[in-house]
């Protein structure tokens, strides 16, 4: 068994080291993975800002006390996770990636992809999430001066999108996208916000044709409904707001589900 850890402040240890070349390699893969577990909270933490260089690796093999294959190997790790992306040529080095919430939009996409889920279960629990972030918005006391002003931004915007099929898909888009950004609990934005990343690429599925076949006149009703909706979130009744996103959910999703509820979402560009 290996025993590895960080000596203060970052030399690596190993305690114990099993014999022969198979040995070796577990040996400094374990090692690896300290040295990049060690690196990996520096980011995380905020120590390595996002675009920062790591240090040369000269400089880092000695920090650590480790060999260029073991560095190396750790690095690879980093770069793997989206960490790190290395830079070859006379401008070397390894440039830092601080995690964003794209980042773990991608990963989610591709879990739901993996594992077939359907348009219909993507649909569920937006209609389930998305008014709880309505909630919260008519539930801050600051509401007046950080939620109501963005929202009527957007909703002026979409307004005249009204003849503009696409561009009103994009608008809505937008709306509701303010809403979770203004919600004020920074894991439902981001919970919540891959989900809405996620059925934002399937939208691409039903866009062109809920262009030409949607009226004016039906906009311009998601648009009242929209206006009602911040209404209620300036009056600060979280539970009508509540039950006012889950009907108005209801009835924007009825178009697409009618065709593709059974269909799988996508992680990339929907019928890619």
């Amino acid at each position: 068994m290996i025993d590895t850890m960080v000596d203060s402040p970052g030399r690596v240890r190993v305690a114990q080291r099993p014999a022969g070349e198979a040995a070796d390699e577990i040996r400094y893969a374990a090692i690896a993975e300290v040295v990049a577990g060690v690196l990996r909270r520096r980011i995380l933490d905020g120590e390595l800002a996002d675009g920062d260089v790591l240090p040369k690796q000269d400089e880092l093999m000695a920090e650590f006390d480790v060999g260029r294959t073991t560095l190396r190997q750790a690095i690879r790790i980093l770069e793997t996770e989206g960490l790190l992306t290395v830079r070859r040529g006379k401008v070397g080095g390894s440039v830092v990636h601080q995690p964003t919430p794209e980042d773990a939009a991608r990963m989610f996409g591709m879990v739901m992809h993996t594992r077939h889920v359907t348009l219909a279960d993507l649909a569920q629990a937006l209609r389930r999430l998305e008014p709880v972030c309505v909630a919260l918005c008519a539930g801050r006391e600051d509401r007046a001066d950080a939620v109501v002003p963005r929202l009527r931004e957007v909703h002026e915007r979409m307004a005249l999108t009204v003849d503009d099929g696409l561009a009103y898909i994009r608008a809505s888009r937008e709306f509701h996208e303010a809403i979770v950004g203004s919600c004020g609990n920074q894991t439902m934005q981001i919970v919540l916000g891959m989900v809405e990343t996620l059925w934002a690429r399937q939208e691409q599925l039903w866009a062109e044709r809920s262009a030409a076949e949607v009226g004016a006149d039906i906009r311009r009703a998601g648009v009242r409904e929209h206006e009602h909706l911040i209404d209620l979130i300036a009056d600060g009744d979280e539970t009508l707001a509540y039950r006012y996103a889950v009907r108005h959910l209801e009835g924007a999703h009825a178009y697409p589900l009618q065709e593709y509820a059974a269909r799988p979402v996508q992680s990339g560009p929907a019928g890619a």
